[in-house]
């Protein structure tokens, strides 16, 4: 997947990098770290190792001074990891099972920060669980060679971030400070190298203020910038030398550049393997499921024998593709490191089997009819007095496929997250998911230009315009993405977020919506297991749960704790109540009744539903605020289903006591089509109803194979 990168100046990160080691930024008095020819060397821990992989400057270092030592890097680290707490979805597999799978021979492990909120009270039980943990893995062997060398870094330090939304670091540095004691203390006992991160950042913090920058988006999480320096330091304690800017004096300028690129194209194919989204259905329960070709029902058994092919057959084969399409970009690094160029060629990939549809579609090729707008339209019924317009449609514009989310900007312009290849991309899809944006630039009430804001995406599953950008969701993170050359297209981004689940892609945070105090909601289905690191703590959760976030303050908190199913649809009215509708069962819920804290894991109980629905599911709601319409439908709540009733449902909600209370009204709309799926509707910039029809035959994620009949039903 492509990304970018952040900008920044080189001049000053020189001069930041000069700095020297402070008197307690060594390792314990053990040789200094040597690498082999062939080392396997596994990253383990928190966000700060998590971020590593997006930037590749530790690697890219480590690579430059061993260029003919062919070094294999994975990275395994996951937001919000603790020693002891590996929060993750069910069959994902241990610790153990992914060092093992790595064949680690180096252990790089970064622990502490998510630890150190339990303060002084909580050392013992961390140093024993530290001690615990290296004196085990010592015992280990998981490459075949013998026990892995290990590394134990320290946490960095909260910087004093020139922002004044963001919390001052010095409570947080305390505790960060004595658990980094512990660590050195802990290490030097086991026999294992120890690098203190956080008195050398804190250096690096000053250093920067001095220049008036900031080294982290929030106090907790390095800028690319800070992750440069911060992996200088790190190159330096491991091999007592300063990492020079190129591969050695004889090299071009920009040698290191291209190097750093190929790590990285290298670390999203194995994050796409390591962090694969839809997990439940490729390894998890739903794996299980398996099918017969034209024949409906399924039998759990991930082993069936032929005709019946299982989820976990056929993506499990793509995982292993994804293994292959690592490797071969491994061999892309060695060459860039030898500062030669290499054309991955992935021929080499191993066959995925080919599913049939178990419910094949009536044309020659077993797709499905679609119809075209004006058809579609001729097979609605509208609510008396309205009629219904085409805006922009898939025969217009073939990318407008599958949309997931849609809201207007304050130019008059409507963006649209469209997800073609849900519910997620073949490891060879060389087309992407995108965030497109329509305008009607004649005013015609028809859109004609369409913009690709953003592609190559997997899964977006819903945004929101923040500033000068959007906050985009595409787990495991969340991204700031910004225009900032006014071409209409991103070009810089920033994971603000990390760690939300994505073990089930259609239950991943979606439904992206503003309060009216500017924060925006997440919501989590089941099989999840996100957890987010703040400056208050590790915010984890088990399963569904709807999440609130201040992108100003970076504050993170699980708003509602609850047994949901998929809690798809959210909106607030406008006196700011918050009406959320639980997808699956399209049970919607006053949200101020149960969005009081409960500590993790605990759950709200049984909340009552304010409004008896007629059918399921729902996949979006909304809420009517327009002139354009009558009174009587001002703050009339819009219901989207897709199965039973294919249409809009509008609601009447009043008060009721303490809560509210609502009444089916005449339907907005409804269709005969059989393709027809509703998934977002909200009022335009002309006090319209616009509404983005899914359109497609087969919606079901148990009731077919999860590679057939998603993708490649619309005829050719």
């Amino acid at each position: 997947m492509k990304r970018f990168s952040i900008s920044f100046v080189v001049g000053c990160l020189l001069n930041f990098a000069s700095v020297g080691p402070t008197a307690s930024a060594e390792l314990n008095p053990v040789e200094k770290l040597q690498l082999k020819p062939g080392d396997h060397i596994t990253i383990i821990g928190n966000t700060l190792a998590d971020r590593f992989q997006h930037t590749g400057w530790l690697e890219t270092f480590i690579y430059a001074k061993y260029p003919d030592h062919n070094l294999v890097f994975r990275n395994l680290a996951v937001a919000g990891d603790e020693v002891s707490t590996r929060h993750r979805p069910a069959d994902f597999g241990s610790a153990d099972e992914w060092l093992k799978k790595t064949g680690a021979d180096v252990i790089f492990a970064f622990f502490g920060f998510n630890e150190s909120f339990a303060g002084r009270e909580g050392l013992p039980k961390f140093r024993a669980n530290l001690d615990k943990f290296l004196k085990a893995t010592a015992r280990e062997n998981y490459s075949g060679k013998g026990p892995p060398r290990m590394v134990l870094f320290s946490p960095i330090a909260n910087e004093k971030n020139p922002d004044p939304d963001l919390p001052d670091p010095a409570a947080n540095n305390e505790n960060i400070r004595e658990y980094s004691e512990a660590m050195r203390e802990v290490a030097q006992a086991n026999g294992v190298p120890f690098v203190d991160l956080f008195k050398n950042s804190q250096q690096l913090y000053k250093d920067a203020a001095r220049q008036k920058q900031a080294l982290t988006i929030n106090g907790l999480h390095l800028t690319e910038s800070g992750d440069e320096l911060i992996a200088r330091v790190i190159f330096r304690e491991l091999f007592g030398e300063d990492k020079k800017l190129s591969l050695n004096a004889s090299d071009p300028p920009g040698l290191l550049e291209r190097l750093r690129l190929a790590v990285n194209e290298k670390n999203e194919q194995w994050e796409a393997r390591y962090r694969t989204i839809d997990g439940n259905n490729v390894y998890g329960g739903r794996s299980a499921l398996a099918y017969q070709p034209e024949k409906g029902g399924y039998v759990t058994d991930r082993n069936a024998p032929a005709p019946h092919v299982s989820n976990f057959k056929v993506m499990q084969e793509e995982m292993s593709q994804r293994d292959v399409m690592t490797a071969n970009r491994d061999k892309k690094v060695w060459a860039a490191a030898k500062g030669r160029d290499l054309k991955v060629d992935d021929s080499n990939l191993p066959a995925v089997e080919k599913v049939k549809s178990n419910i094949p579609g009536p044309n020659a090729d077993e797709t499905f009819p679609f119809l075209g707008g004006q058809e579609a339209i001729a097979k609605m019924t509208v609510h008396s007095g309205m009629k219904v317009n085409l805006f922009a449609s898939e025969e217009q514009f073939p990318e407008l496929a599958k949309p997931v989310q849609m809201a207007w900007d304050t130019k008059g312009r409507l963006w649209v997250a469209v997800w073609p290849n849900y519910p997620e991309r073949t490891p060879d899809s060389k087309v992407g998911d995108s965030l497109i944006v329509f305008e009607d630039t004649d005013g015609d009430g028809t859109a004609d230009k369409c913009t690709h804001f953003i592609d190559d995406l997997n899964a977006p599953t819903g945004f929101q315009f923040y500033k000068d950008g959007v906050l985009l969701m595409e787990a495991p993170d969340l991204w700031f993405v910004q225009d900032k050359n006014g071409d209409g297209k991103a070009d810089r981004i920033e994971r603000v977020l990390m760690g939300m689940s994505s073990s089930d892609s259609h239950h991943t945070a979606n439904a992206l919506c503003l309060d009216p105090g500017g924060a925006i909601y997440l919501s989590d289905g089941v099989f999840h297991r996100t957890q987010v690191e703040t400056a208050n703590g590790p915010v984890r959760n088990n399963d569904a749960a709807i999440y609130r976030f201040e992108p100003r303050t970076a504050r993170f908190e699980t708003y509602v704790s609850y047994n949901f199913a998929n809690p798809h649809g959210r909106v607030f009215d406008y006196w700011g109540n918050d009406l959320i509708t639980d997808a699956t069962g399209n049970n919607t819920y006053f949200g101020a009744a149960f969005s009081g804290h409960l500590d993790y894991p605990a759950k709200h109980q049984a909340m009552k539903e304010f409004w008896n629905r007629p059918s399921r599911p729902c996949p979006g709601t909304g809420l009517l605020i327009s002139r354009h319409f009558p009174a009587e439908f001002q703050g009339n709540f819009l219901n989207c289903n897709v199965i039973s009733f294919q249409g809009i449902y509008r609601v009447k909600v009043t008060e009721d006591g303490s809560g509210l209370k609502g009444e089916t009204m005449e339907n907005l709309i409804s269709s005969s089509d059989h393709n027809f799926r509703p998934t977002a509707v909200n009022v335009g910039p002309d006090g319209a109803i616009y509404f983005a029809d899914w359109q497609n035959p087969i919606i079901g994620h148990m009731q077919h194979h999860l590679r057939a009949g998603h993708s490649s039903n619309r005829p050719k």
